[in-house]
């Protein structure tokens, strides 16, 4: 949870007004616990391995001279169909062994078990 209270107390630790974002994060998260918020990075992985390689998808797709010279191995293409497996792949093991990493870590470096 939030060491502030409320959204004057905040302001006041900082020695300035919250902007819209913190505002809004202030408003949402307040009453929330720190499992929960944790938990929302299993969001961020999943928009990180969905939108970073959109990019290269498009370029991929495109194929025109611009982009053909940067290729590695300009004559390998990739179908879509082959891409949309590596990425279902990717999302499986995401969902199988990171995510399950990830919340069962936070309880025990919580609780002390890993001080070293």
């Amino acid at each position: 949870m939030l060491p502030y209270l409320s959204i004057p107390e905040a302001e006041l630790s900082l020695g300035r007004n919250l902007t819209i974002v913190e505002t809004l994060w202030f408003n949402y998260s307040a009453t929330k616990s720190d499992y929960f918020l944790y938990c929302h990075n299993t969001i961020f992985l999943f928009m990180f391995y969905t939108m970073v390689p959109l990019p290269w998808v498009v370029m991929e797709l495109k194929r025109s001279k611009k982009t053909e010279q940067y290729k590695i191995q300009p004559k390998v293409k990739r179908s879509l169909s082959d891409m949309f497996n590596c990425y279902k792949k990717v999302i499986m093991v995401l969902f199988v062994a990171i995510v399950p990493l990830q919340l069962l870590s936070y309880p025990v470096i919580k609780v002390g078990l890993l001080h070293f």
